[in-house]
């Protein structure tokens, strides 16, 4: 475990800083690097990422994915098995860590302030906007926390809000067996296998007339079925 956090911590002093100093440039490129900054930290853990329902998705077209949430190895196994131009809103308190804080926000992720609703909504705004702007592709993990037992959670229907804002596509993704590879209250990575699974993109001409609390329970529906084989 020791030889993972050294190697963690020097990828993470070494592309952290590029990422600062590309995003300046080009998020695009910026996010490029990002994607591969976690596929080595994945793969100094022995952790491998196999994505299927790709084909689901339209080059080029935006998305917001909503996922669930079983360990804190998700950003890094989302980035790598779905890549693109994508952006991630997460807690406040990711934003925090020295060096890596500082890498997240330059490549555009949008921090939440979840004990703040006024904050909250700013960050929903900012977060549409930026989908629209830079033609990424958002990321949402609405249980709103990691699920200790790996079965999903209730979602927070706040998290849709933004989803009927952006106008685009929701997409459910079911991460399955991250929560193996790192499990709950311990800091020992456990090599193997974590599967993405991409389910079939909503469009938004089907979600015209739904309320938040009924688009909640499709996806979480969709999700839960994925990951519990229901």
């Amino acid at each position: 475990m020791l030889v993972f956090v050294v190697a963690v911590v020097g990828v993470t002093l070494v592309y952290a800083p590029l990422i600062f100093v590309i995003s300046a440039v080009s998020r695009k490129i910026a996010r490029k690097i990002a994607r591969r900054w976690n596929r080595v930290v994945l793969g100094f853990g022995g952790v491998r990422v196999r994505t299927a329902g790709m084909e689901k998705l339209n080059e080029g077209e935006r998305y917001v994915f909503m996922a669930n949430h079983q360990s804190a190895l998700d950003i890094p196994i989302i980035y790598t098995g779905i890549g693109g131009n994508i952006s991630f809103i997460a807690k406040k308190e990711l934003f925090m860590i020295p060096i890596f804080g500082w890498g997240m926000w330059a490549v555009g992720h949008i921090s939440i302030d979840r004990q703040n609703a006024r904050k909250a909504h700013a960050s929903i705004a900012r977060a549409v906007e930026r989908l629209n702007k830079e033609n990424v592709s958002l990321i949402l993990f609405p249980e709103g926390t990691r699920s200790k037992s790996g079965k999903v959670l209730e979602f927070k229907t706040a998290s849709f809000t933004l989803a009927l804002q952006a106008g685009v596509s929701l997409v459910p993704v079911a991460i399955k067996g991250a929560i193996d590879r790192l499990p709950p209250k311990s800091s020992r990575i456990v090599p193997g296998d974590v599967l993405l699974e991409i389910g079939d993109p909503i469009a938004v001409e089907e979600l015209q007339g739904q309320s938040k609390a009924e688009i909640c329970e499709r996806v979480r529906t969709a999700i839960k079925g994925m990951v519990e084989g229901q």
